[in-house]
């Protein structure tokens, strides 16, 4: 398959090209920030109805088994994630927060991101929103990036304690977290870990997908309830691991 620039230019907050592409072996629709590099978002152009990323497919996963009523989304791209979810769940309402909504032109124009009464996009970031509502959600995701950094802002104590606030009883939190598990490429992990052990009662962090060292960069699950203790592992599609080693000095807080 060769590739096809459908699209490229500037948004409010980046660079960005949408490309038809071979995309892990797949055919694809892929939003890549930068020159290349990184794959924000995208949909699969097959017949597999596994989502194209494996991480969405695992939030995909556990949200239709889990099937809340409400749920905020932090980072919403291209919306392929709502757009999926919408499909199959006809009673959800999703809002979800997209600082750049030039990307929400590109979703509608290319990714095929309805327009639905069950989903509400909000045009902020996510500690902004999370200030200014009182709205308690059955679950959060959280999949925000910078190219392939969280911000600083949504991996913080003062972050975590937010996510708590908006959560209902027994709400379920779920970030997707981009870090190595050993060494210094752990410390995103750690970091995050630390925060959801401070404030949650119930933490996993499952594997999005197998095959890449645990040494090395790569997508992990974290999940944290709120006065809860499902046993979210019946739900994932691969095992979860124990937390690395973390201390409280691996804590952040707001500026």
């Amino acid at each position: 398959m060769s590739q096809q620039i459908l699209w490229e230019g500037n948004t409010a907050m980046g660079y960005y090209q949408v490309v038809d592409t071979l995309y892990d072996g797949r055919p694809a629709r892929v939003l890549y920030s930068g020159e290349r590099q990184a794959a924000q978002s995208g949909i699969a152009k097959d017949n597999n109805s596994d989502l194209l990323f494996d991480y969405n497919q695992r939030m995909f996963e556990l949200v239709t088994s889990l099937v809340p009523k409400s749920l905020l989304l932090i980072g919403g791209a291209v919306g392929t994630l709502p757009k999926a979810l919408l499909e199959i769940l006809p009673d959800i309402h999703i809002d979800m927060i997209e600082p750049d909504d030039g990307l929400t032109e590109l979703a509608y124009k290319y990714f095929d991101l309805p327009v639905d009464d069950r989903l509400q996009i909000f045009h902020t970031d996510g500690r902004s929103f999370l200030h200014a509502h009182a709205t308690r959600y059955d679950m959060i995701l959280v999949d925000a990036f910078m190219h392939t950094t969280i911000p600083k802002d949504l991996k913080t104590l003062n972050a975590f304690e937010a996510y708590f606030k908006h959560l209902n009883r027994r709400g379920i939190l779920t970030v997707n977290v981009i870090s190595g598990y050993y060494g210094p490429g752990a410390k995103v992990l750690r970091e995050m870990c630390s925060a959801a052990y401070k404030t949650f009662d119930a933490i996993d962090i499952f594997l999005a997908s197998r095959g890449y060292s645990m040494w090395l960069p790569q997508n992990f699950v974290l999940t944290a309830q709120k006065d809860g203790d499902l046993p979210l592992k019946d739900y994932m599609r691969y095992e979860s691991v124990q937390p690395p080693e973390f201390s409280p000095a691996d804590i952040s807080n707001d500026d």
